[in-house]
């Protein structure tokens, strides 16, 4: 069970994520997950490897059967130029993309198609800022929304009409996040996370922590000071090891904390504008004529679960 920084368990029950106008998914996020959860010698009768593909569609399917959501969308990752401008290490610690999840990347477009839900990406950024933007647009057209993803950059994005939506131990383990709900885990309400982030770092994407500044202390200088530029105006009031660490790598700092402020003002592809997502049903023909190219046997065999909370698409088969 996933605790707050002081060890209290949480209670993070998935009800707050239905009845949702729109999930947002990150796509390159899932699809890594299910690479890594499902065997790589899956593949299909044709030789094309497919554990990536079929975990992908798994969670997709559920999240239309469970959740209901009156529109989807999913954000892709381009190369992160804006974000390397400013840091030229920028997750450079991370590990290539595995050759058997490459050879399957090509294909999940077509997967998320086969659903009826449009592929978005933009140029230079990442499937993080896509995903705030698009939170954003939906708030500012009256619509809720849940964000689909692992990445705990997400939670600054949480709202009263956005709810973050994870899954760290499988679909089948989901936790759901609240405004509330971060603050009971870290002790910080959603807007102060890149401040969070700036002080503790981010191995993932290879930001610096402050020296010897790590979670708990981070949240709790946080929650008495207000921000990143409250604790470093506050310095002389922390312990002397504390105090020189702060001052010396202040401006480092607010460089993180820029680094991990999602952008909620991208430009947005028509067909990906939160009103144009609300919209019809998957086409079943379609879908299940993707699934058998791919030998989803197990999918093919629910399709009928989606009668039950979906209404057919106008050019069903």
């Amino acid at each position: 069970m996933t605790k707050s920084l002081s060890g209290e368990p949480l209670v993070l029950d998935d009800s707050p994520a239905r009845g949702r106008d729109l999930l947002v998914v990150d796509g390159n996020n899932l699809a890594h997950r299910a690479f890594h959860a499902l065997p790589e010698a899956i593949a299909t009768s044709w030789g094309l490897q497919t554990n990536a593909l079929l975990g992908f569609a798994n969670v997709l399917f559920k999240l239309l059967v469970d959740y209901t959501p009156r529109g989807t969308v999913v954000a892709w990752d381009t190369r992160p130029t804006e974000r390397l401008a400013d840091k030229a290490d920028y997750k450079a610690g991370r590990k290539p993309m595995a050759d058997g999840l490459a050879r399957q990347f090509p294909h999940f477009d077509e997967i998320v198609a086969a659903f009826g839900f449009p592929s978005v990406r933009v140029a230079g950024w990442e499937a993080d800022d896509l995903i705030a933007t698009l939170a954003a647009r939906a708030e500012a057209s009256g619509l809720t929304s849940c964000l689909v993803s692992t990445d705990r950059d997400a939670f600054q994005l949480v709202t009263d009409k956005t709810c973050l939506m994870m899954t760290p131990r499988g679909v089948g383990d989901v936790e759901v996040y609240t405004p509330e709900r971060v603050r009971q885990r870290y002790g910080l309400g959603p807007d102060v996370i890149p401040d969070f982030i700036a002080l503790k770092g981010d191995t993932a994407d290879n930001i610096p922590a402050v020296p010897g500044f790590g979670e708990k202390t981070a949240a709790q200088l946080l929650a008495r000071y207000g921000s990143l530029d409250g604790v470093i105006e506050n310095a002389s009031s922390l312990p002397p090891a504390k105090a020189r660490a702060i001052t010396e790598h202040a401006e480092a700092a607010r460089a993180s904390k820029k680094l991990a402020t999602l952008r909620r003002d991208l430009p947005l592809p028509a067909e990906a504008e939160p009103t144009a997502l609300v919209a019809s049903a998957p086409d079943r023909s379609r879908m299940r004529a993707t699934f058998e190219r791919f030998e989803f046997k197990r999918i093919l065999e629910r399709m009928h679960l989606l009668d039950a909370s979906l209404a057919a698409a106008p050019n069903q088969a």
